[in-house]
């Protein structure tokens, strides 16, 4: 870090986590050793197949650059953001956080979703009722974690007399956060998780607030403390001098994701894209991209204003600020900025955004 770099502080109950690339694996290392060094306190990699992109897709596996990463970086808690249980069996993900969980000596965090269409539908992979699924891969990985041996006869797995063994260093198991965005997931995540990172591009602060409110209803519903459950959110954002500059990183990939999540669109009165270009049918390759940013032409620039958080940093102190209102505790940020600018925007946000919060906090 340069001298005068502002070190977040880990004392306060507010948390920053940092979303790392897909690739390539230098600047995935030196994004890592930068965040860690700049206080932040998590760090995540997105667990695909396919790398979200224009012209290349290229993507490392997330279990093996997290375990990689765990010998180099000593204080943060690694998780993917997220696995999905279509790919890999419940036991396959205990198997593969208990690892993490040990080698990084109790920091392991398992991000589990419902399952994406990009990383599945190319491969064959079959995903039918992804959201129960993912339901009974939870109660199994748990399981796994605490009992000695496994007797489980569900609708999507059968066990018999599985186990695990080495058991995870965190007890009674490492924590499981749930991509929820749906109300049925939500609900999962309420009964059975232990954090809820819904992404921002679907979850404005109003939206997360109303949210909010019934997944903590369920978790009481459940029998559990409402604060078993570390509200989060996956939030893409950008920090620059000027909006201008900001707006001109920002623009575009925003309008990718709302073309690929286009519930907030009709609310704007703008026709929503095809069905094929919805994220749970779309997949990245040089076919399928180019419909893709025809249909990103059409989108105007005011949802970007509204939705996003960018722009100058006082823009995002406010944009976070809503968030933190609306019950947030723990920021992921994807930092929408190429790859030879993304060691400078660490330290811009960190230095001009983040420490607005930390001196906030103090006083």
């Amino acid at each position: 870090m340069r001298e005068g770099d502002c070190v977040l502080s880990k004392t306060e109950s507010l948390k920053f986590g940092y979303v790392l690339p897909h690739y390539p694996f230098e600047l995935i290392y030196e994004n890592a050793v930068l965040a860690e060094k700049s206080g932040f306190d998590s760090l995540w990699m997105t667990d695909h197949l396919v790398g979200v992109g224009l012209k290349k897709w290229h993507a490392l596996e997330a279990w093996s650059i997290l375990a990689g990463l765990s010998l180099n970086i000593e204080k943060m808690t690694l998780g993917a953001c997220v696995s999905d249980p279509h790919r890999r069996h419940p036991a396959v993900l205990a198997h593969a956080t208990t690892t993490l969980d040990i080698m990084s000596k109790g920091r392991a965090v398992l991000g589990i979703g419902a399952g994406e269409a990009m990383n599945l539908n190319p491969y064959g992979i079959p995903w039918k009722r992804p959201v129960s699924r993912m339901s009974e891969a939870i109660t199994i990985i748990k399981k796994l974690w605490i009992e000695e041996n496994v007797n489980y006869t569900g609708e999507f797995f059968k066990l018999t007399e599985a186990m695990l063994s080495p058991k995870p260093v965190q007890k009674p198991h490492p924590p499981i956060w749930v991509a929820a965005n749906s109300e049925k997931a939500m609900k999962i995540t309420a009964e059975l998780g232990d954090g809820w990172i819904p992404t921002g591009v679907l979850m404005t602060p109003c939206i997360y607030r109303e949210n909010l409110f019934k997944i903590k209803k369920w978790t009481e519903d459940a029998g559990r403390d409402q604060l078993e459950v570390e509200p989060a959110v996956f939030l893409c954002t950008i920090a620059a001098e000027d909006k201008e500059t900001a707006r001109n990183l920002m623009e575009f990939p925003a309008k990718i994701l709302l073309s690929l999540t286009p519930r907030l669109l009709k609310d704007y009165g703008i026709r929503p894209p095809s069905k094929e270009l919805h994220i749970s049918q779309f997949v990245f390759n040089p076919k399928t991209v180019p419909k893709l940013v025809e249909e990103v032409q059409k989108i105007p620039s005011k949802p970007i204003d509204d939705i996003f958080v960018f722009g100058t940093p006082d823009d995002c102190i406010a944009g976070l600020e809503k968030y933190i209102k609306a019950g947030v505790k723990h920021f992921l940020f994807n930092f929408f900025a190429p790859p030879k600018l993304s060691n400078s925007m660490i330290q811009f946000y960190v230095n001009n955004v983040l420490s607005y919060f930390q001196s906030e906090r103090k006083e």
